[in-house]
């Protein structure tokens, strides 16, 4: 319970708050803070100097106040940004991954100052991931078994990357904080992953997700490595055979010059019909507000 499972240090590059932070609540996404934190903390940890576990523990001061207090959204970080791109998601909304990096956060600095109310806040920051994405929470069934959600839209989106951040928060609650109710929905997360594995596996590469776009959104070169060192991660974690061949096929994938020019080609054409401007998906070609009525 020191280091993080993916070096975040890349995400501070400086022990003080960006310019124009941390301005209205929900205006930002939560997990950009949880991971500034997070890259603070590795900085502390690599021997960097204190100011950095100042600036780690003034982040997870900002999670506890703007933390939900009640109701069905308790615990929650609610986003009140309009998405405008990729999947259709209107505000108020949370996210799995926001989450769970909210609780590594607090979970960690509840270690090093032993100050309760950080403990509380990890424990109730995984909170929404029990609750159904329908139900204003992020967790979603896939082949009949709870995935938390990135994007908790309907119909579901499965984001390969945001779901594994998730899932170590509530592994690091389970750790840490020495909760068994974290530490099991941890391990029923991890099932759900690697029955389903596969299917963030293109045959070529990896997906990004598994909403039904018009087309597949094929992960860009940096969120395919991202992938493969997330399993991995995970696969230390928690070994299953599954997970070892998803590796070895997207590390295949990654070494090919021809795979590597497909996912570019892939991530190009998938652009074009799904565009990252909010204008321009509000009318192009209306098959976000569509798939947004699908039951």
């Amino acid at each position: 319970m020191r280091g993080y499972y993916i070096d975040m240090r890349v995400k501070a590059s400086a022990a003080s708050w960006p310019e124009g932070w941390p301005g209205k609540p929900g205006v930002h996404s939560y997990d950009a803070f949880a991971q500034m934190a997070l890259g603070c903390y590795e900085r502390h940890l690599a021997g960097e100097g204190e100011e950095w576990l100042a600036m780690a523990r003034s982040v997870a001061d900002l999670l506890v106040e703007r933390q939900e207090r009640g109701g069905p959204r308790d615990g929650g970080l609610v986003h009140t940004y309009e998405l405008g791109h990729t999947f259709p998601l209107q505000p108020p909304s949370l996210s799995a991954m926001s989450q769970g990096q909210a609780a590594s956060l607090l979970t960690r600095i509840h270690l090093e100052t032993g100050e309760e109310r950080y403990a509380e806040a990890a424990r109730r920051a995984l909170h929404p991931l029990s609750v159904p994405s329908v139900e204003g929470g992020t967790m979603a069934l896939l082949e009949g078994r709870p995935f938390p959600e990135e994007y908790p839209t309907v119909p579901s989106s499965y984001v390969l990357n945001g779901a594994i951040f998730a899932m170590w928060g509530q592994l690091d609650v389970g750790l840490g904080l020495g909760d068994g109710e974290a530490g099991a929905a941890f391990k029923e997360s991890v099932e759900t992953l690697a029955r389903n594995v596969h299917r963030w596996d293109s045959g070529s590469w990896s997906l990004y997700d598994l909403f039904p776009h018009p087309i597949p959104n094929v992960a860009s070169p940096a969120y395919h490595v991202l992938h493969t060192n997330q399993l991995k991660a995970m696969h230390a974690l928690r070994p299953r055979a599954e997970l070892a061949a998803t590796i070895d096929a997207f590390e295949r994938y990654g070494a090919s010059r021809a795979g590597r020019a497909r996912a570019y080609a892939g991530k190009l054409l998938f652009r074009a019909a799904v565009p990252r401007n909010p204008r321009l998906a509000r009318v192009w070609p209306g098959w976000v507000r569509r798939q947004a009525q699908t039951p």
